[in-house]
C-alpha cells in the first residue's frame, strides 16, 4: 500500500479512532535508552495502527518488527492515553505535503486516536530501526535526556520507565536488554541503571543466583578488564 492509498484508504483495513506506541528500550554504553522517530522537528514513539483482523498484541508484534527487525521480543501493555483532543493531525498535514500527497480535514488520520500503550525490551545490537511508512529520522536516546517530544509521546515514555521500574522488582525480565550471554556485574549495572540507584553487589548477586533461572556457561568473558567474570545465559526451560 502506498502513502495516498493509506491515507484516503486506510479506514477500511485499521480500526478507526485505535493506535498504539511503543517505547522500544535498548541498554548500550551503561545507559538504558529508547527509541524515537523525528516527526516535524520533534520526536515521537514508534507507533501503528490495529488491523480489523488482528488482535491488539498482534498489531503491537508487528509494529515492533516493522520499526527493529525483531520477530520476538519481551512486549508488554501498560497503559491506556485519551486525551479528548489527541490527534496529530497538523504533523500528518505537514508531512503529506511535503510529500505531494492530496489531503483535506476528513481524512480518517485527522480523527482523535487513544493510544494503546506498551513498551519493549531489546537488544539494541541485535535491532535494525527503520524510519516507518513516513521515511522518518530516528535515533536512540537516553531516557534521563529525551528531547522535545509530540503530544502526549513525551508522558508515554516516562510512564514506561516507571512501569518498567516496578516490574523488575516482581519479574524477572531485564536480562532482555542484555545479549543472550552476559555477566553479572553487566546486570547489576543494567539494575542500578533501570532503578537509579546503588545496588549492594554481592548481595545483588546472591540474590539473582538463588532464583535457579540461569545458567553459568563454563568460559568467562575474555574481553572483559582485570578480572574476568563468568558468562551466564537463561535456563532453556525458563
Amino acid at each position: 500500500m502506498d502513502m495516498q492509498e493509506f491515507l484516503d484508504k486506510g479506514e477500511e483495513l485499521f480500526l478507526p479512532n485505535l493506535s498504539l506506541d511503543i517505547a522500544i528500550m535498548g541498554f548500550q554504553d551503561g545507559e538504558l535508552k529508547v527509541l524515537l522517530l523525528e516527526f516535524e522537528g520533534g520526536w515521537s514513539l514508534p507507533g501503528g495502527y490495529v488491523g480489523r483482523d488482528e488482535s491488539t498484541d498482534s498489531a503491537a508484534v508487528r509494529v515492533l518488527e516493522e520499526r527493529t527487525g525483531l520477530k520476538q521480543s519481551f512486549l508488554k501493555l501498560f497503559q491506556v492515553f485519551g486525551k479528548k483532543d489527541r490527534s496529530f493531525s497538523n504533523e500528518f498535514k505537514k508531512i503529506a505535503a511535503k510529500a505531494g500527497l492530496s489531503w483535506h480535514e476528513e481524512l480518517w488520520i485527522n480523527k482523535r486516536f487513544v493510544s494503546l500503550a506498551y513498551y519493549a525490551l531489546v537488544d539494541i545490537d541485535k535491532t535494525n530501526p527503520t524510519g516507518g511508512e513516513w521515511q522518518q529520522a530516528f535515533g536512540w536516546h537516553n531516557v534521563k535526556d529525551l528531547p522535545k517530544m509530540w503530544m502526549d509521546h513525551g508522558e508515554i515514555a516516562s510512564a514506561a520507565m516507571e512501569q518498567l521500574r516496578r516490574d523488575i522488582t516482581l519479574e524477572h525480565i531485564s536480562f532482555n536488554l542484555l545479549p543472550e550471554e552476559f555477566t553479572m556485574p553487566e546486570l547489576h549495572q543494567l539494575h542500578e541503571t533501570i532503578l537509579d540507584k546503588k545496588l549492594e553487589r554481592s548481595r545483588f548477586q546472591k540474590k539473582m543466583l538463588s532464583l535457579g533461572i540461569f545458567e553459568r556457561l563454563p568460559k568467562p568473558k575474555e574481553d572483559a578488564p582485570r578480572r574476568k567474570p563468568y558468562l551466564y545465559k537463561i535456563k532453556e526451560s525458563t
